[in-house]
């Protein structure tokens, strides 16, 4: 594989919206699964299922603490690459025609209007 693809799979792997919101919240501190099913009010399976997929992009790790098994970003860069990523959405646009709010608690945007396709 080249840089190239490797980074493809990287971003295909962190743009699955669940995922992001996985990341932002790793990005904040480390947390355990339930914690997470409780924040983003999904169910457990689902909530494991992407783990497992950034566990195995190497972008999450996790660490058995008892009953629970806690989760973190392996590097601290990713925290800022989430971070970095959401201003450039918020000044820029990046990807949408039309303006979109997204200090609006939850808002996902709508698909109208979108430029980038998803592939």
């Amino acid at each position: 594989m080249t840089i190239v693809e490797d980074q493809a799979r990287f971003l295909r792997c962190v743009g699955e919206p669940t995922r992001l919101q996985i990341l932002r919240l790793l990005a904040e501190r480390e947390r355990c699964v339930g914690e997470l099913v409780g924040a983003l009010n999904k169910e457990q399976s689902l909530i494991s299922h992407h783990l497992r997929a950034l566990k195995e992009c190497n972008i999450v790790k996790e660490r058995q603490e008892a009953q629970k098994v806690y989760y973190k970003l392996t590097d601290a860069r990713l925290a800022r690459l989430i971070i970095d990523c959401e201003a450039l959405m918020k000044e820029l646009l990046l990807c949408k025609c039309q303006e979109v709010n997204y200090e609006k608690e939850g808002n996902q945007g709508s698909s109208e209007g979108e430029i980038c396709p998803d592939s």
